[in-house]
């Protein structure tokens, strides 16, 4: 742990000294990984350990008031170390936690994501710490550091830096796959609120806090979080697909169709190694099907929602077909008049129908992409 030496604060010395804490844990954790089949064949690549680590044990840290120097008076606690108590705490059913994450490629790279924008803000943060670190943390290759540099820091930048790790874990906090699909709950809204207030340049939190949004019927926020979370990451194939698959979410809400059709395009045509897959792809494929139902393209309606029923979700095409639809080569329009979506296509993403239904736009939920199919759940001993 690292000595509280003004201008560094002792909320920064804190932030910095919890978020170490938390890297030498998952290290740990990812040691003493049990030895199931799905890791010993190497489903799991080194580099997804660590977030694996993150997503089957639960971190938690007292807050600075509780820590051993906090009570010590400033003059007498500068140079004394911060130390945390901070804990891994195994998720019950790591079994079933496991083979979900393995299932949800997005949900480890997110999480390794925030990760990475953890171990980079400490590694800024030690290049900059009183008394020069160099030949304990060398800096990132390709990136010259002066060493005065170290000099022109001043207390707002220390204060910055401590609030960027407050959001990066108040995000791996929210971070967790729903039954429906999504990567964060409607309830983590307030703290993904104050995660983006404490990190706003973190386009992860910004993706996280368009799900949020949208789950609690905020569309038009969502596609601002989307929009910016974009901004942030330019060239980051795995945010710009999950941001544009949220942001149609949203569109589609408000009937901005059109809109919404574009941004799934681009979210099925971006290609990553942690690309979506099997039933999240499927969820791509029904929410295009369904807005090209809307728009009245029945031929792309009906090759979404045949691909989505090769993926295993074929609720869509059957919802077409009932309607005569999909059942030729042709997909022609039958004269009985356009496809109507079902009230269950219509409910909302979180599968929590909104009052006053017949007002709101299209949003869709349990016949919806982000309704995820029920996932085998066999019995898994705790991880250790």
């Amino acid at each position: 742990m690292r000595a509280v030496t003004p201008p560094v604060t002792r909320e920064a010395a804190w932030a910095h000294a919890r978020a170490s804490a938390w890297l030498a844990a998952l290290h740990r954790a990812v040691i003493a990984f049990p030895q199931r089949r799905e890791i010993r064949m190497g489903a799991v690549a080194p580099a997804e350990r660590l977030a694996l680590a993150a997503q089957l044990y639960r971190a938690a840290a007292p807050p600075l008031a509780d820590a051993p120097n906090a009570a010590k008076a400033p003059d007498t606690a500068e140079d004394s170390p911060l130390h945390v108590a901070l804990s891994l705490t195994p998720r019950s059913q790591a079994g079933t936690e496991l083979i979900l994450a393995l299932r949800n490629p997005e949900l480890l790279a997110l999480r390794h994501t925030l990760i990475s924008e953890t171990r980079d803000t400490l590694e800024i943060m030690d290049r900059h710490w009183p008394g020069g670190t160099a030949a304990l943390q060398p800096a990132t290759p390709g990136v010259k550091t002066p060493e005065v540099e170290r000099d022109f820091w001043q207390t707002r930048d220390w204060q910055r830096m401590s609030a960027r790790l407050n959001g990066l874990w108040l995000a791996q906090a929210a971070l967790d796959l729903t039954p429906e699909g999504w990567l964060t709950g409607a309830e983590a809204l307030s703290t993904l609120e104050r995660a983006t207030r404490e990190a706003p340049r973190s386009p992860t939190v910004r993706l996280l806090l368009a799900e949020a949004q949208l789950q609690r019927n905020l569309p038009q926020q969502s596609i601002e979080s989307c929009t910016e979370a974009l901004r942030l990451a330019p060239g980051s194939n795995l945010i710009s697909g999950r941001a544009r698959y949220i942001r149609a979410l949203a569109h589609w809400r408000l009937q901005q169709l059109a809109l919404a059709e574009d941004d799934l395009n681009a979210a099925l045509h971006t290609r990553t190694p942690s690309a979506p897959q099997g039933a999240e792809q499927a969820r791509r494929l029904r929410a295009r099907g369904a807005v090209r139902m809307l728009r009245r393209n029945y031929p792309g309606m009906c090759a979404d929602f045949s691909a989505a029923c090769a993926l295993g979700d074929c609720e869509g095409l059957a919802v077409a077909r009932a309607q005569k639809y999909c059942r030729t080569r042709a997909a022609a329009a039958p004269e009985s008049g356009p496809a109507s979506l079902p009230p269950s296509f219509l409910a909302a993403p979180a599968g929590q129908i909104p009052e006053n239904t017949e007002k709101q736009a299209p949003e869709p939920a349990q016949g919806n992409p982000m309704n995820s199919d029920k996932p085998d759940r066999p019995e898994g001993e705790p991880a250790s």
